[in-house]
């Protein structure tokens, strides 16, 4: 079946490690939709952040959506509204930040327009440097989220210690079992979402929207030659180049194009 629509990653697959795109990359994408087809950035990253490269790089084209917080958001640039969102309750905000401060490990989260986070840290400073977009330190980031009146798409703990990371992450699955989805998005980074946000389920979600045939869609971001050792064990097909050397055309050359 003809590819209708293709969910990619940024970094470390779209992107380069300059956070850049080829000009090969470029004339790809612009056939695809040129033809008809729609791309759907899909990341991590919170939506300002994702919509900010979008736009510097030139990434605009009719009729396109973002996937964002590791999908507990569906974005619809064109009406500029949310139609997919999977939000955490204050109540587990709160709990995982106590635990993460227990363990001493730098955890942040986000408003709209805001980095937010209890203390300024190396850990944020390097991040920042990655995301473009303003922090703010407040003194008790639940309790600022309630005055604020909202509900967080997702958290963040970043330690470079991965060990560290792993206890943290195997003591909030123990006290909030069923109530969070933790998982790595670098090796440094593990990202705490509501429980059925994820990636999978806001593409499978988007397409029953468009009514496009989840057969027609292709996913990229999962199968990249500089992907993790466990991510590449989980995908159907790993790209023999790297985000640096336009993996991501073998894509279209063997599904896409």
């Amino acid at each position: 079946m003809k590819c209708n629509i293709l969910f990619t990653d940024m970094d470390g697959t779209l992107l380069n490690d300059e956070k850049e795109i080829s000009k090969n990359v470029y004339q790809a994408i612009d056939r695809f939709t040129g033809a008809g087809g729609r791309v759907v950035l899909s990341s991590g990253r919170p939506l300002n952040s994702i919509l900010e490269t979008k736009d510097r790089l030139g990434l605009s084209y009719p009729g396109m959506y973002v996937i964002a917080y590791n999908g507990a958001l569906v974005y619809d640039c064109q009406a500029d509204r949310p139609i997919f969102e999977k939000k955490l309750s204050l109540d587990y905000v709160k709990q995982t930040m106590d635990i993460a401060r227990e363990f001493g490990i730098h955890c942040q989260t986000y408003s709209d327009t805001h980095i937010l986070a209890e203390r300024d840290s190396r850990e944020l400073e390097a991040y920042r440097k990655h995301i473009h977009l303003p922090h703010m330190i407040v003194e008790d980031v639940a309790e600022y989220l309630k005055s604020i009146d909202m509900e967080p798409y997702k958290l963040i703990a970043i330690e470079t210690v991965q060990k560290r990371l792993e206890e943290l992450k195997q003591e909030l699955s123990k006290r909030l079992c069923g109530k969070i989805h933790a998982l790595y998005s670098a090796k440094n980074y593990l990202e705490i979402i509501h429980e059925d946000a994820s990636k999978g389920n806001a593409v499978g979600f988007l397409c029953e929207y468009l009514r496009i045939p989840i057969e027609a869609a292709i996913a990229a971001g999962v199968a990249m030659k500089n992907a993790t050792r466990d991510t590449k064990q989980a995908a159907d097909y790993v790209t023999e180049h790297t985000n640096n050397e336009d993996g991501i055309l073998e894509l279209f050359d063997r599904w896409v194009e």
